[in-house]
């Protein structure tokens, strides 16, 4: 595509003059992108200019540089650079993949994970509740389990923040579950931290003072809606039937038999799909919470989308 774009040679003779800088190969990225109406696919501060920063910084190696570094921005991009930067926006562009997919890297909570198309980007922003979850918890056996764990992220995250835990990253998916012990090693949690490959519970075989999970729960019609970098992503982590509560009937189903008596289980679920647990399982006494932004202010959306449950009261 940009190769068929008079704009790509006039770049590419500008870098054979020595005229073009990293400034302005990160404008014209994100003036294509702009142009091409991407999806920001919640990455940073959701801009086009960041994306393609991140992009053009992460082709010449520098993706580590600080935003406090001036004199990069007006660093003189060689042919070469230029070409893998232009490589990136245009994957980035017309195969809608999301940048972490093209970096192969992704920071929750401030911890850096490796990623690829098999796993979800990591996103679940009930992280901010990580600790006090951990603090709440009337611990017994110090074990949790990582539901439908994707990349690990969440389970890798807690472990990190918890010495003592013991943490066993749950999936059905043998590439996602590849991903997870690639950071599991990263993280040097070997000791603590396993993989099971498992449809849900069929494979475990451990009680947990803590289930938490970030399910599938996207309805058939809200995945197909969805803009393309979200179909980029694994549908087996995202879509989960009709109404989108198929995993999370099960979960709801299976969990009390996992639990210690006085274990919990915390799960993301988002908007739509927690107004209708809500009306489905009215009996069970769920506490919701509300996103809370990194600052501690809570509201972020001013809508429920976790909820945590005690095991006595979940469902038979």
């Amino acid at each position: 595509m940009f190769r068929e774009n008079p704009i790509y040679n006039m770049c590419i003779d500008s870098c054979r003059n020595g005229n073009m800088t990293l400034s302005n190969m990160i404008e014209l990225g994100a003036k294509w992108m702009k142009k091409s109406k991407l999806h920001h696919h919640f990455f940073k501060d959701r801009s086009f200019f960041t994306i393609a920063q991140s992009l053009a910084l992460h082709a010449i190696g520098l993706e580590h540089a600080t935003d406090d570094n001036p004199e990069l921005l007006t660093r003189k991009i060689s042919e070469n650079e230029a070409k893998k930067m232009l490589g990136l926006f245009e994957k980035r562009i017309v195969h809608r993949l999301p940048v972490e997919y093209l970096t192969n890297q992704a920071y929750y909570l401030g911890n850096k994970f490796y990623v690829n198309e098999n796993v979800l980007v990591p996103r679940s922003i009930m992280n901010t509740r990580f600790e006090d979850f951990l603090n709440e918890i009337e611990w017994e056996n110090y074990r949790v389990l990582d539901l439908c764990t994707g990349s690990g992220c969440i389970g890798i995250s807690l472990a990190l923040l918890h010495p003592k835990i013991q943490v066993d990253l749950v999936d059905i998916s043998t590439g996602a579950l590849e991903v997870a012990q690639i950071n599991i090693n990263r993280h040097g949690l070997n000791d603590r931290v396993k993989c099971i490959e498992s449809d849900l519970f069929a494979n475990v075989h451990n009680q947990y003072d803590l289930i938490i999970t970030n399910p599938p729960y996207v309805s058939t019609r809200e995945y197909n809606m969805s803009p393309e970098e979200f179909k980029r992503e694994p549908k087996i982590a995202l879509e989960s039937g009709k109404d989108g509560l198929d995993i999370i009937h099960q979960i709801l189903a299976q969990a009390k038999n996992y639990l210690n008596p006085q274990g919990k289980l915390i799960a993301e679920i988002g908007f739509t799909a927690a107004q209708r647990v809500k009306k489905k399982y009215r009996k069970v006494p769920f506490k919701w919470y509300k996103y809370r932004r990194p600052s501690g202010h809570e509201s972020f959306f001013g809508m429920h989308g976790v909820f945590e449950c005690p095991a006595k009261g979940l469902p038979e």
